[in-house]
C-alpha cells in the first residue's frame, strides 16, 4: 500500500490495520500481531530493533523486536520490565531506543533502562547524576552513549535546579557514567546527536534557543549560533549529525492554527557556519528531521493531521509525499537508513487511539509504504 498525497483518517487507519505481516524466522520467536510500535533505532542498515507494546495474558508489556537482515523479517527479541508512558505513572516507563553496538543498547525517557546481549534481557539503569529524576535524550556511537538528564519529574514541568545534566558513558557494562563540563538550561525537553566523537546538544529555554558542539567526544563543548529566528519565537529544536563535520538544525515555531514555520540548515563545520536548506509547508506543528549519508532531508511533522516532508534535491525545495487527514496521530523516530531507505513510527503505540504502524520508503522518501513486522 502507497499512500498518496491526502488520505482519510478512517481509509488510512483501515489500510494499516489490513497490512499483512511478514513471517516471522523460524528460529525465533513470531512477533505478535497485535504488536504497536512505539521507537525504532537503526545500528547498520541491516540491523534494527524496535520498541513496541503487546499483550501479554491479561497485560500489556514493552516488547523489543529486531531484524538482522533490514527489515525483511523481524522476530521478538526480548521484554523490558517497565511500562511506558502515558499508560505508566511519573516515575517509570520507557518511551525510546537506541544501541551503541550489536549487544549494547538503552531504553530510556523517562526512565532509563540497558542490555548488553542484544535486546534479550533489559535491567533498569540508576540514572546518571545525584538528584536526577528522568532521562530526557540519549544518543548513542560505536563507542559512547551519552545521556541528558533532568531534575524535574516526568511531565511535572520546569522544576527548580541549576540546568540539565550531559553525561557520558562507554559501551562496557562495567564502565560508569562521567559527567561532561555541559550544562543545559532548565528545560523539559532537549536533544543529542552524536557521530564518531563529534556530539551537539541543544535546548530551549525561556524565550531562546541554545547550540553546543563538541568534537571530542563530551571532553570540551563550544557554543553555536542558532539559525532560528527568536524574534518570530521559532526555536531549535534537532540537531542531526551526519559526518564528523557535518550537521542540520531544524527550526520549528511561530505556531498557528494547526501550522508552523519550519525550516533546515545545513553545516558543513560542525555548525559554525550554516545556509538554509529551505522552508517546507506550514502545515504541522510538531517536527522531527532525518537526515541521509548524502544530505537528503525528511521532516515528519503533525498536527491535525501527520505529513512528511522531503528535500531530495541539495537546495532549498520541498515536497510533501505524505499528508495524512487523520487527526494528528503523529510520528516518531524517523530516520535514514541509507540515501535512499528511510523508517518512521507512525501513530506511536503509547498514545491515545494508537495504530503503532512503521512505513519505510526505499525512494529517498517519496513513496511510503506500510512494513511488514
Amino acid at each position: 500500500m502507497t499512500m498518496g498525497r491526502v488520505t482519510s483518517a478512517l481509509a488510512i487507519t483501515a489500510g494499516l490495520l489490513a497490512a499483512s505481516l511478514l513471517p516471522p524466522t523460524a528460529s525465533a520467536a513470531p512477533v505478535a500481531a497485535t504488536f504497536k510500535a512505539v521507537s525504532i533505532t537503526w545500528l547498520t542498515p541491516e540491523q534494527g530493533w524496535i520498541l513496541g507494546l503487546a499483550p501479554c495474558g491479561t497485560k500489556t508489556c514493552t516488547e523489543v523486536i529486531s531484524t538482522s537482515d533490514g527489515g525483511a523479517s523481524w522476530t521478538e527479541a526480548g521484554t523490558i520490565p517497565a511500562l511506558t508512558p502515558p499508560a505508566a505513572n511519573a516515575t517509570t516507563g520507557v518511551t525510546e531506543i537506541r544501541f551503541d553496538t550489536p549487544a549494547t543498547g538503552w531504553a530510556f525517557a523517562p526512565q532509563l533502562y540497558r542490555t548488553t546481549n542484544g535486546g534479550r534481557s533489559w535491567a533498569r539503569a540508576p540514572l546518571p547524576g545525584p538528584g536526577a529524576r528522568q532521562v530526557l535524550a540519549l544518543a548513542t556511537t560505536p563507542a559512547a552513549a551519552y545521556a541528558v538528564t533532568s531534575p524535574c519529574a516526568y511531565e511535572a514541568g520546569v522544576c527548580q535546579g541549576a540546568g540539565l545534566s550531559v553525561w557520558r558513558t562507554g559501551t562496557l557494562a562495567t564502565e560508569s557514567w562521567v559527567k561532561t563540563p555541559l550544562t543545559l538550561p532548565m528545560s523539559d525537553a532537549a536533544d543529542l546527536s552524536a557521530f564518531g566523537s563529534t556530539l551537539y546538544a541543544d535546548d530551549v529555554a525561556g524565550p531562546g534557543s541554545y547550540l553546543y558542539a563538541s568534537t571530542d567526544g563530551g571532553v570540551k563543548f563550544a557554543s553555536r549560533p542558532v539559525p532560528c529566528d527568536a524574534s518570530q519565537d521559532i526555536e531549535l529544536t534537532q540537531a542531526v549529525a551526519t559526518s564528523a563535520s557535518k550537521v542540520a538544525l531544524l527550526c520549528d515555531g511561530n505556531p498557528g492554527f494547526s501550522q508552523a514555520v519550519k525550516t533546515v540548515y545545513r553545516s558543513a563545520n560542525t555548525g559554525k557556519n550554516d545556509t538554509s536548506a529551505g522552508t517546507m509547508g506550514l502545515i504541522g506543528i510538531e517536527a522531527q528531521l532525518a537526515v541521509s549519508p548524502s544530505g537528503n532531508l525528511a521532516v515528519a511533522s503533525s498536527s491535525d493531521g501527520s505529513f512528511i516532508y522531503v528535500n531530495d534535491s541539495g537546495g532549498t525545495s520541498w515536497s510533501m509525499p505524505v499528508g495524512l487527514g487523520d487527526g494528528g496521530l503523529g510520528w516518531n523516530d524517523i530516520v535514514y537508513v541509507t540515501d535512499n531507505e528511510a523508517w518512521v513510527v507512525y501513530s506511536p503505540g503509547n498514545n491515545p487511539y494508537s495504530i503503532g504502524k512503521v512505513l519505510v520508503t526505499h525512494d529517498g522518501g517519496r513513496h511510503w509504504n506500510i512494513a511488514g513486522l
